[in-house]
């Protein structure tokens, strides 16, 4: 009973928006490591499903669309910030602007690719491309415009998640995310069990969990929720102040996204083409190892960048100061567990997957030093993007993204370092983030902005 108690008091402590901080990001924690042990799960059978080839495959078509996925030209997170300051400001029909207008051009915007990229696919020897064996190549092709096809309809229907991420609500998100990984896993088990190897069985179980789910729960909660309800889109609604308000400060946000796409998502790309397909499977098992403590900072990210904007449009900047103390504390336990992590990789990996797949401790080692500079930067992220002083930030990740593919082949092929040597372009690229970004937030927290600081 007293432990109840504390929890109780422990989680009622503070500002209103901490503890609704506390709750929601609790909840993801759960929600996320369902979806890890989900993710862990799935991994091994898909890989005994399709072969180490057809599986490096898929992974390469999952990073291309992440790829495409950017290409919202900031409308997402320009959504995030203007709706999160019109609930601060409690102007709903500024809210139901800002939605109706996001919706719109990003139907118009991911349709309008989708067909473009569906119909490039018919024509790209994708075999010939990926070096995979030629007879997969219309197997290949099939994928492909299933999965473009599929990450339209996605991204649309997502479109939602920005609105609880506007609400302070990351809890019910990541519950969505877990609802689909585990749709999914149901679906390639029932395929191992019913049917051989099929990249196109394999790919349509990815396309309907992750097109048709979050398209559902959109039209839902749209319809049917008190809260979102009201915000329902509406071409009435749809006008170009709103557009331009959002795109403004959106448009930033999009390149620093296409640049962390070319650092982050690359990767599978650059290994395929300059080491070997089979070591796609490698470097992936190692990621999703190291990745979690990437997903625990996905979750505060979430949530207390909208806190931010709410905090930071009320003038609380000792709520903001206290929360990026909190939160580095957390980076400097990530850092120490990751540590651990990697002395004991070698005998998780043979429990995890047996004698499918052998990781070398060097590319684990790369990996995890790349992941905690990922969470160094975005920590601090949770400031600047809060804020919208995002221009230097927007400078540095277009440099980051300039050097990180020659750096990385130069250390893949010239030094002759193979996997290790693209992640280590990863992460000397980061390098200057990682030291720019504490000194603006300093800044930002004194109340010392002048110049591109400011910005």
């Amino acid at each position: 009973m007293r432990i109840k108690e504390w929890w109780d008091k422990m989680m009622r402590k503070g500002h209103e928006r901490t503890v609704k901080a506390k709750k929601n990001i609790l909840l993801s924690m759960i929600y996320k490591a369902l979806g890890i042990l989900i993710g862990f799960a799935y991994f091994p059978i898909s890989l005994s499903y399709l072969g180490e080839e057809k599986f490096a495959i898929f992974l390469i078509m999952v990073s291309m669309v992440d790829w495409f996925a950017e290409f919202d030209i900031g409308i997402g997170n320009g959504l995030r910030n203007r709706l999160g300051e019109a609930l601060a400001d409690g102007s709903d029909e500024d809210a139901k602007g800002y939605v109706s207008t996001a919706f719109f051009a990003i139907g118009s915007i991911f349709s309008g690719i989708a067909l473009i990229v569906i119909g490039f696919s018919f024509i790209i020897p994708w075999a010939d491309w990926l070096e995979a064996d030629p007879t997969l190549d219309r197997q290949i092709m099939i994928l492909a415009v299933m999965m473009f096809g599929a990450f339209a309809i996605n991204f649309i229907g997502s479109m939602v998640n920005q609105i609880f991420y506007a609400m302070q609500r990351t809890g019910i998100v990541n519950f969505f995310g877990l609802l689909v990984k585990a749709s999914f896993l149901v679906l390639i088990i029932i395929l191992m069990y019913t049917t051989e190897e099929s990249l196109i069985l394999y790919g349509a179980a990815k396309t309907f969990t992750f097109a048709f789910i979050p398209l559902a729960i959109a039209l839902y909660y749209f319809n049917f929720s008190k809260d979102l309800k009201k915000f329902k889109p509406s071409l009435e609604y749809v006008k170009r102040n709103y557009f331009d308000k959002m795109f403004s400060l959106g448009f930033q946000f999009f390149i620093i996204k296409i640049s962390m796409v070319i650092i982050h998502q690359t990767n599978n790309i650059l290994i395929a083409k300059f080491v070997s397909l089979q070591e796609v499977t490698v470097y992936e098992a190692a990621y999703k190892f190291l990745s979690v403590f990437l997903l625990i900072f996905v979750i505060f990210t979430n949530q207390l960048w909208a806190a931010n904007v709410e905090a930071y449009r009320k003038g609380d900047l000792i709520w903001m100061k206290d929360t990026i103390k909190n939160v580095m504390k957390i980076w400097i336990g990530t850092v120490a567990i990751t540590l651990l992590m990697v002395l004991i990789s070698p005998l998780f990996f043979q429990l995890w997957l047996g004698d499918k797949l052998e990781i070398p401790i060097t590319i684990t080692i790369v990996v995890a030093i790349s992941v905690s500079i990922t969470n160094w930067v975005n920590l601090f992220n949770l400031i600047m993007n809060g804020t919208g002083k995002i221009r230097l930030q927007m400078y540095a990740w277009i440099s980051a993204s300039i050097i990180n593919i020659p750096l990385s082949i130069f250390f893949a092929t010239t030094m002759e370092l193979g996997t290790v040597g693209i992640v280590l372009g990863t992460i000397v690229s980061m390098l200057p983030l990682a030291i720019l970004s504490p000194i603006q937030v300093r800044k930002i927290l004194s109340e010392n902005i002048k110049g591109i600081w400011g910005k």
